[in-house]
């Protein structure tokens, strides 16, 4: 018969059992976060040996234990011939899931001669076998001030883009909402289409713009891009029936390295 109050002995080996698994996976996890955390680095100079070089202030990487997070302050970079300039770009990712990338870049933002301020870009990045899934971008309560200080709000801008089945084509859907100058306000404005994964610096693309009120959204373009009266009526007259005949939609193309939408020349492509 059992005494209750014998003291019953554990060997110190099992007191310590518990202690020991979780050092030994505390360990392992260690282990796999540095190896992880090993090839977001390579992959970070893979991309900057051939696609674009990251100029950074500084530069820091951390994260531990769950997280891979890249930070760049002071960024600058070249893209198709502008400078991109910002106070930061953040990347990260989970140390189990390589293949997602979330990020921010935090303003203000500079693309040539245009100056972006606003709510940091936030943006994700998904791959599956080695090519692009999924590209998302949202940026909020922005506010473009070009080279000759005209100003442009946008409220909200969502952007996605993901590979067409079996092509060398990606579809594009953009919405840009709650749009204002001086002179105009604009609901909305919709971009949806299929582009090639390289743009090229000239060519047609398979994209359709739809504003919620083509009126305003040409008051914008003629105030953006300095259309005259009498270019502003000229354009008028031949959007009104490429309207009707598009379902109130216009194709936005490039050509002689100038971007259009409709018969509106907005910007060049350097």
């Amino acid at each position: 018969m059992n005494n209750p109050l014998e003291i019953k002995r554990v060997s110190p080996l099992k007191m310590m059992a518990p202690l020991i698994v979780f050092l030994c996976i505390a360990l392992a996890w260690s282990i796999y976060w540095y190896i992880a955390l090993g090839k977001a680095q390579h992959k970070l100079a893979e991309l900057e040996a051939t696609h674009l070089t990251l100029k950074c202030d500084d530069r820091s990487w951390g994260g531990y234990p769950f997280r891979i997070h890249f930070d760049c302050t002071g960024i600058s970079t070249d893209v198709k011939n502008s400078n991109i300039k910002a106070d930061k770009l953040r990347l990260i990712g989970q140390a189990w899931n390589p293949n997602h990338i979330i990020g921010a870049l935090f303003g203000p933002v500079t693309i040539g001669n245009v100056k972006i301020s606003g709510d940091p870009v936030r943006f994700s990045y998904r791959v599956k076998s080695g090519k692009l899934a999924l590209a998302s971008l949202l940026a909020e309560n922005q506010t473009l001030t070009l080279a000759d200080d005209k100003k442009l709000t946008v409220g909200k801008t969502e952007a996605h883009l993901r590979p067409v089945a079996d092509t060398p084509r990606l579809d594009l859907a953009v919405t840009l909402s709650a749009l204002s100058t001086e002179k105009a306000q604009l609901e909305s404005f919709k971009v949806t289409g299929t582009l090639k994964n390289e743009i090229p610096r000239e060519g047609s693309f398979a994209l359709l713009s739809e504003p919620s009120e083509y009126l305003d959204a040409i008051w914008i373009a003629q105030y953006l891009s300095d259309l005259g009266d009498a270019e502003m009526n000229a354009a008028q007259a031949l959007i009104t029936p490429l309207l009707k005949a598009n379902d109130n939609k216009l194709p936005i193309q490039l050509k002689d390295q100038i971007w259009y939408w409709g018969p509106f020349p907005v910007t060049g492509s350097n």
